[in-house]
């Protein structure tokens, strides 16, 4: 890794880092992330327990509020 570049990077403010993670993110093909066989069986038993049973499934506002509750003051 170019550590100058991170350096330069982290100069940004957060909003800024955050749309540079987003613009470097669109730049990687689905080749460029692997997926381990392993993780593709937990991703495709995921799929299936979504389209088996959709009403379980929380929407992620839920899901951070629930994590917030949970955080240690």
């Amino acid at each position: 890794m170019n550590l100058d570049l991170l350096a330069e990077a982290l100069k940004l403010s957060p909003s800024d880092r955050l749309q540079l993670i987003e613009a470097l993110w669109d730049t990687l093909s689905e080749e460029d992330l692997p997926v381990t066989a392993e993780e593709r069986a937990l991703l495709d038993g995921r799929l299936a327990d979504l389209e088996a049973n959709p009403g379980d499934q929380s929407p992620w506002s839920e899901v951070k509020a629930r994590l917030e509750q949970r955080r240690p003051r």
